[in-house]
């Protein structure tokens, strides 16, 4: 049995069920769209000041960012930023409903300078910053388990796509040759089930087994 050469057609399966998972974001999104649910979860808190800003959408922007794969720092620094915009006398109550520690009265007192340009004094600053901590907070939380939900979904997947790509290449073959039956089928779940996962490592695996090989045939020699 050629093992590298086995090892190169598994990883090709993998790689093309990772392939099929990730042209399915041509399509609104596709698997993008997965653990999206979290970030927008911690929003509602604050979706007065987001509506603020934007009525009719007030999550489009932290949905596009996601959906798009920017860098989670600065999806972090576009969410915050638009909250911060939707600070005003109208929203000052929600914000600090969203925000323990955050006087109400003192949110709107500020609020109210923003929107007339005056200086805040130091104690406002800090308040301000106690605000900004909260939603740092709450956004690290909903962005890891976002993350982690997407990666783990993708994978689970790429690895079911892998399994129906191996099953129909067995099918093939039983068609073909009329040889393997059932037994083939089985065998090609579990190479569908282990393509994925093999995939990125596949090209360093097959080095050193390559390698291995080759050491041994030198030493039996």
């Amino acid at each position: 049995m050629d093992i590298p050469m086995i090892l190169a057609a598994t990883t090709a399966i993998g790689t093309a069920a990772y392939g099929l998972v990730d042209s399915s974001k041509a399509f609104k999104g596709g698997v993008s769209n997965i653990g999206y649910g979290f970030v927008e979860e911690a929003l509602q808190p604050f979706r007065s000041a987001l509506e603020l800003v934007n009525k009719d959408a007030p999550f489009e922007l932290a949905k596009a960012n996601w959906i798009n794969g920017m860098n989670v720092a600065d999806q972090k620094i576009a969410i915050k930023g638009l909250i911060k915009l939707g600070i005003a006398p109208s929203t000052a109550a929600d914000l600090a409903e969203a925000a323990p520690g955050v006087n109400p009265a003192s949110l709107l007192a500020i609020s109210a300078k923003l929107e007339t340009g005056a200086a805040l004094d130091d104690a406002e600053l800090a308040l301000l910053a106690r605000l900004e901590g909260v939603i740092d907070a709450r956004l690290d939380a909903a962005f890891e388990r976002a993350d982690q939900r997407y990666r783990n979904s993708a994978k689970v997947i790429a690895a079911a796509v892998a399994v129906v790509i191996s099953e129909i290449g067995a099918f093939s073959v039983v068609t073909e040759s009329g040889q393997g039956g059932f037994l083939l089928f089985v065998q090609a779940f579990g190479i569908g089930i282990i393509a994925a996962p093999l995939a990125p490592i596949a090209k360093d695996l097959t080095s050193a087994i390559t390698a291995a090989s080759a050491s041994f045939k030198t030493i039996t020699r």
